[in-house]
């Protein structure tokens, strides 16, 4: 059985119908005996269910769970896991890795795929390296580490980034005060931020999925509304503007979902490359578009992160998942961002190309920009931010003086241990 990357769970039925549903024991269920049995499962796993509770009261790492449990009611042996611990907390990622031991040593084949190098030397057997659809090697882990196994990924070694000189360039910055901003359900779904990103700062954002980040990010660039609170990039108030107004002052967006928020699929990449910055004086002749302006701009943007293609006039749909990630950041960076709001930036790219992206962005802020930078990957975070802030229930928590790179302690943050 499977499980993958995107949970196949239904949120408006209980954990026990979800635990059987397209496996019934039976055509009538007999409530008591699948609960027994689910009970048994779970207590085998040294998990804990409330079985009549809805799915969606679920944390994510409850989520998955579930998902192992229902390989684990169809009496699954062979159990594949897709990036399993994307979106969750280092102690929820252990406490995963720790039940899929006790499986394998149960007796249970498991195969994890994951770009989580670390991950992969602390808790797995052997590794396999796949790069361009084919076999680069197998090995044991013991004869392996992170760096190594990142070389075999990537085909050549992970460069190092250069420290970051002490700097105060000159440039607005952003202050959010007191941001509340309500969730699809009418519920608050950000309570309270306050958080000052300074110029030249790359400030990470780290929570478990559904902590209100997409919200903030939502109501940042103007398509939620924020009930109350101030925004300000400079002395420049954004608060309650169109979401033109903050493109001008010069804020940029990597959306989370490329394919909803990112790009039009049915335009071609040079059409693409130009969304959100098409009012810039340079992009226009008269009420008209520059076309050699708007080229100009395509081939900058395809070119800053390598971006595969056929020709510009492609549709862009015609590009991998990578390709269009990469032109979606180089088009965020590409002309005279001062506030970079990042939400995933490395989603579907390799090790080589994530570190493009960051270095990109470290650059950008190294002439004066700020950069807000969400992933669910906290050492990706920790690895490329200057500073990172926990995010849980919607409200902000900085790590205590002395644990800022402690992921342990960061971890305990975004499930709220320590609120």
């Amino acid at each position: 059985g499977m499980v993958s990357q995107h949970y196949s769970i239904i949120p408006e039925i209980t954990c026990l119908e979800n635990l059987m549903l397209g496996a019934e024991p039976g055509f009538v269920v007999s409530p008591k005996a699948a609960t027994e049995r689910a009970e048994t499962i779970a207590q085998r796993m040294g998990f804990q269910f409330d079985w009549r509770a809805r799915a969606d009261t679920l944390s994510p790492g409850g989520a998955q769970k579930l998902e192992i449990l229902k390989l684990l009611w169809r009496r699954s042996r062979i159990l594949v896991l897709d990036e399993p611990t994307a979106m969750l907390s280092p102690d929820d990622a252990d406490a995963l890795y720790a039940s899929l031991r006790q499986l394998a040593q149960d007796g249970a084949t498991v195969l994890v795929v994951t770009h989580r190098t670390r991950e992969v030397v602390a808790h797995c057997d052997r590794a396999t390296v796949l790069r361009g659809g084919r076999l680069v090697t197998s090995l044991d882990v013991k004869d392996a580490d992170a760096s190594s196994l990142a070389q075999f990924i990537i085909g050549h070694p992970l460069a190092e980034l250069a420290p970051r000189p002490a700097s105060h360039p000159s440039g607005p910055g952003m202050a959010l005060k007191d941001v509340w901003v309500k969730g699809d359900r009418g519920d608050d779904a950000v309570r309270g931020v306050s958080l000052r990103l300074e110029p030249g700062e790359v400030v990470g954002l780290a929570g478990v999925d559904g902590s209100g980040q997409r919200e903030l990010f939502q109501a940042l660039v103007g398509v939620r509304k924020i009930e109350r609170g101030d925004v300000n990039v400079g002395e420049r108030p954004l608060a309650q503007t169109p979401s033109a107004r903050r493109l001008e002052a010069g804020i940029r967006l990597i959306p989370e979902d490329r394919h909803l928020e990112g790009v039009i699929e049915r335009w071609s990449l040079e059409a693409n490359a130009m969304l959100g910055l098409q009012r810039r004086a340079e992009m226009r002749s008269g009420p008209w578009v520059a076309t050699g302006a708007r080229r100009a701009l395509a081939e900058e943007v395809v070119a800053k992160f390598d971006t595969r293609f056929g020709k510009l006039s492609d549709p862009i749909a015609s590009l991998s998942g990578g390709n269009q990630q990469r032109l979606v950041a180089a088009r965020a960076l590409a002309r005279d961002a001062q506030v970079i709001l990042a939400f995933q930036p490395a989603r579907g790219l390799d090790l080589d190309s994530t570190q493009r992206v960051y270095k990109a962005i470290r650059e950008a802020c190294d002439a004066g920009a700020c950069a807000l930078v969400v992933s669910f990957d906290l050492d990706e975070l920790l690895e490329y931010c200057d500073r990172v802030t926990a995010i849980f229930s919607g409200g902000l928590r900085s790590p205590e003086q002395g644990s800022e790179r402690d992921r342990y302690a960061i971890g305990r943050l975004m499930v709220g241990a320590d609120a």
